[in-house]
C-alpha cells in the first residue's frame, strides 16, 4: 500500500463496495418482475442510477478505443510530408485494477501502425516502485520509437513522487522519457522535431527550448495541456501532444466543465487552437479519484499530421484552363 493516505483507503471502498452493485440491481430487476402499478414503476425508476454506476464502474473502464484523427499544420515547410502519431495519457497503473492494462495499450497501439508513439504522463497511480519494471517492460513491444514524459501525478502531486525510478523503468523498456528535452525524429525521409515539456504544476518547465523558431515541423509533448496558453506566440509549436483531462473522467454535459473547469480551460478532449499554436487532448485511459469513467471511455489517439511545402520562389504561377 505504497504511499496510501486515509483518502486512497476511501477510494478502495467505492471500488470494493461497487461490487453491491450487482446483487442491489438484481434485486430490484425480481422486484420490479414481481411488482405491479406505482411499485413496479418505482422499482424500474431505482434501477436506473444502479445501472449506470454499474457501466461506469466495471464496463466503460475496460473499453478502449482507437480514434483516428488528421490535422494540417498551419507553417509550410521545405518539403510537404506527413507523420502517423499514436498519443495515449493517464494510464494511472496502480491501486485501480479496472483501468486499461499496459499490454492490452500496446497491442492496441500496434496494430494502428503509428511512426511513432507519445505518451503525455501520468503513467501511475499510487503503483508501488517494485512493480514499475514488470507493469512498463509490456510497452517494450512497440515497434515504433515511443516517447514520453511524465504528469503530475507521477511527480508527487499529489502522492508519491516516483520520477526517478519510473523514468529508469521506462528507459529500460524502450521508452524515450524526454522531459525538457529536445529529440528528432525520422519518418519517410522527413525530420521533424519533437520536444518534451515538463509538467506545468512542478513549475521547472524549461521553455527556453522553443525560444528558437524551427525549420522542421516541431512536436511538443506535455502532459498539462495549459502549458500552450504559457508559450511564446512568436515561437509556436506546429502540434502540441497533451492528456491531464481524462475528458472530464465522468462527463455530464454543461455540469462537467462547471465543476472541474481544469479540465476544459483549454479543451477537454480533441483539437483547440491558441495564439502559440495547435493542442490536441487526449481523453486518458486510466482513474483517478473515483473507479468509474462514464461518457469518456478510454481512448489511444491515432492524429495524421500533414504539412504542405511552401511555394518556391520564383516559381510561376499556376494556370488555369477552362474548356
Amino acid at each position: 500500500m505504497f504511499g496510501w493516505s486515509i483518502l486512497e483507503f476511501a477510494k478502495m471502498g467505492v471500488y470494493w463496495g461497487a461490487w453491491l452493485l450487482i446483487p442491489a440491481g438484481a434485486a430490484l430487476a425480481l422486484a420490479a418482475h414481481r411488482m405491479r402499478g406505482a411499485r413496479r414503476a418505482a422499482a424500474l425508476i431505482a434501477m436506473a442510477p444502479v445501472a449506470v454506476l454499474g457501466y461506469a464502474r466495471f464496463i466503460e473502464p475496460r473499453i478502449l478505443l482507437t480514434v483516428a484523427h488528421h490535422t494540417t499544420l498551419e507553417r509550410c515547410f521545405a518539403d510537404s510530408g506527413s507523420a502517423r502519431l499514436a498519443v495515449f495519457s493517464d494510464p494511472h497503473q496502480g491501486i485501480f485494477a479496472n483501468a486499461a492494462g499496459m499490454s492490452r495499450i500496446a497491442r492496441r497501439v500496434n496494430a494502428a501502425a503509428p511512426d511513432a508513439v507519445f505518451i503525455a504522463g501520468d503513467l501511475v497511480y499510487f503503483l508501488d516502485p517494485a512493480r514499475f519494471a514488470e507493469t512498463f517492460d509490456a510497452l517494450r513491444v512497440i515497434g515504433a520509437p515511443v516517447y514520453a514524459v511524465l504528469g503530475n501525478h507521477d511527480l508527487g502531486l499529489p502522492g508519491p513522487d516516483v520520477s526517478d525510478p519510473l523514468a529508469k523503468a521506462l528507459e529500460a523498456a524502450g521508452v524515450r522519457v524526454i522531459d525538457d528535452r529536445t529529440q528528432t525524429l525520422l519518418v519517410r525521409g522527413r525530420t521533424i522535431e519533437i520536444v518534451g515539456i515538463s509538467d506545468l504544476w512542478a513549475k521547472k518547465q524549461e521553455l527556453t527550448r522553443l525560444s528558437r523558431a524551427s525549420a522542421r515541423p516541431r512536436v511538443a509533448l506535455t502532459h498539462n495541456p495549459e502549458t500552450i496558453l504559457h508559450l511564446n506566440p512568436e515561437r509556436p509549436v506546429d502540434l502540441m501532444l497533451a492528456g491531464h483531462t481524462h475528458g472530464g473522467q465522468i462527463y455530464i454535459p454543461f455540469l462537467t466543465c462547471r465543476l472541474l473547469a481544469f479540465a476544459c480551460k483549454v479543451t477537454r478532449y480533441g483539437f483547440a487552437d491558441a495564439p502559440a499554436g495547435r493542442v490536441f487532448v487526449t481523453s486518458g485511459t486510466g482513474m483517478v479519484g473515483l473507479p468509474m469513467r462514464l461518457g469518456a471511455p478510454p481512448r489511444i489517439d491515432v492524429v495524421t499530421a500533414a504539412w504542405r511545402e511552401c511555394p518556391r520562389r520564383g516559381a510561376p504561377a499556376e494556370s488555369k484552363q477552362f474548356y
